[in-house]
């Protein structure tokens, strides 16, 4: 390769977008269980009752064999339009004249720590399907990349309500998405790659690219484009002096922690959370959360800020001292 990659590393996930008015798991369970199509059908309604975990919900009415068809395509149609509630809820946060909770300029000061500087390639990975950071882009300094999508990113001013589509490579196609990606020339670029797909990505024979539910490495593995994005993660946090930050994510996706136990313990990676819960709770949480993993991730922890972004960067004041605190723990290690 002739780039190298930045030390400092984010990763972010559903809790990050919450910061803005997204939704976190909870409150996508509300949007299934109030759907009108979904309440059509009592046993849609009989599961939600009793189980919160909508993504184990969505594996056992898209996947199992309980569910008619028409019961699967209500579900599927509330998962549409919660996503499109969420890109609605998010949108005014970058809307000329909108309100956001946290300041525009801290986050896209928190977002340009991780991009691309000269010779050295910034990556932000994250689990999310949602359009909040290619909206965030328009006022970046640096361009946007999703390595292996032609996206037109779109203004996140109010009027612009259209979502669009686009198909991801076939394997047959992503040769050359590979070589565009290692002749880029990295200073102009933040690499932002969504692991679990996108809202609004598809297959060239119509299924939406998200990988949602259970068997997420199945998923991954069966769609080319997200299984060059997770050898991608893994490579970037296999070298040496990584600091990876991590906002929003529960660890409740051991796909994702044994790549970052193993950065730990093989490599010496440095792990950073950002996290409104007590530490004793969050160290509490993660062998629950992750029994094979949760110790290790525990053991390469090197800072922890039990805050959320409107507090670090609240919309007043984007120099916080708890702001610069992270930025020099992050990025000048």
């Amino acid at each position: 390769m002739s780039f190298r990659i930045r030390e400092p590393v984010l990763l972010t996930g559903a809790g990050f977008t919450a910061n803005f008015g997204g939704f976190l798991a909870s409150e996508m369970w509300s949007r299934f269980f109030n759907h009108r199509e979904v309440q059509r059908y009592p046993a849609l309604v009989h599961v939600l009752k009793h189980d919160f975990d909508f993504e184990a919900i969505y594996h056992q009415v898209m996947y199992g064999t309980a569910s008619t068809p028409q019961e699967q395509h209500a579900f599927h149609t509330a998962v549409l339009d919660a996503y499109e509630q969420l890109d609605e809820s998010v949108r005014y946060c970058w809307a000329p004249g909108g309100t956001c909770p946290v300041s525009r300029q801290g986050v896209g000061n928190l977002l340009e720590d991780f991009a691309s500087t000269g010779q050295e390639r910034g990556f932000v990975f994250t689990l999310n399907q949602d359009f909040f950071v290619e909206r965030w882009h328009l006022g970046m300094h640096k361009l946007l990349h999703t390595p292996g999508m032609e996206i037109q990113h779109r203004s996140p001013c109010i009027d612009d309500r259209e979502i669009l589509s686009y198909t991801v490579p076939s394997i047959d196609d992503l040769e050359a998405k590979h070589d565009q990606y290692e002749e880029a020339h990295p200073a102009n670029y933040l690499y932002y790659i969504k692991l679990h797909g996108s809202m609004n990505w598809c297959t060239s024979d119509g299924r939406e690219v998200m990988v949602i539910g259970g068997d997420k490495p199945g998923q991954i593995g069966r769609e080319p484009l997200l299984d060059w994005y997770f050898e991608m993660f893994q490579h970037v946090l296999s070298a040496p002096r990584r600091r990876l930050l991590v906002i929003g994510y529960g660890f409740g996706d051991d796909h994702v922690n044994e790549s970052i136990a193993r950065a730990i313990m093989e490599q010496g990676l440095r792990l950073y959370v950002i996290c409104p819960m007590p530490p004793s709770t969050f160290k509490d949480e993660l062998p629950r959360r992750s029994p094979q993993y949760g110790r290790t991730l525990w053991g390469g922890l090197s800072g922890y800020w039990e805050k959320g972004l409107q507090d670090i960067y609240p919309a007043y004041d984007p120099h916080t001292r708890l702001a610069e605190e992270i930025h020099h723990a992050i990025v000048v290690g």
